[in-house]
């Protein structure tokens, strides 16, 4: 029970520094949060997932679905779609996978959450999306330039090819 509330505690910790810039932002009042591009949202699923990478499976999975639930109850099932892709599909930031991502033309990885965080999902872009765009404009940090080894070193996270990408 401990283990679980040091996952939820570090959680509060990164969504209160994610509401502080984004309440810092002169766009903030401009927002809205929609299933799947959801500031919040992102950072629930980077904890629930790592809950279940480290063994928490059904506190994990419970800890997504009760944001989802509270906030989008219409997409209940669609997020446990989401999260069977995620432990089926989620790769290792290797310097292999970065270099094949390099000589397949892409450009960026595009993060869910504020960096840095170990448990953050990427997801190779070509070009940097909507989702991207907004978080530069509130300060937060997803976007790894891969031609830019600095940023690259020491990168933790998981990849994913998102629907269409690859």
């Amino acid at each position: 029970m401990e283990q679980t509330f040091d996952y939820v505690h570090e959680l509060l910790n990164r969504q209160m520094a994610l509401r502080a810039k984004i309440e810092e932002s002169p766009i903030a009042g401009d927002i809205n949060m929609i299933y799947g591009q959801d500031f919040y949202q992102e950072e629930v699923r980077a904890m629930g997932l790592a809950m279940i990478r480290d063994g928490w499976d059904l506190e994990g999975e419970q800890l997504i679905q009760d944001y989802v639930a509270e906030h989008y109850p219409e997409r209940t099932n669609d997020e446990l779609i989401w999260i069977n892709k995620m432990m089926h599909y989620l790769e290792a930031v290797t310097d292999t996978f970065i270099d094949n991502l390099r000589a397949a033309g892409y450009k960026w990885l595009q993060g869910n959450v504020d960096m840095p965080n170990e448990n953050a999902l990427f997801y190779p872009v070509h070009e940097i999306d909507e989702f991207g765009a907004l978080s530069a404009k509130l300060g937060i940090n997803n976007l790894i330039d891969l031609k830019n080894s600095d940023e690259l070193e020491n990168l933790q996270g998981w990849i994913y090819y998102r629907s269409g990408s690859k």
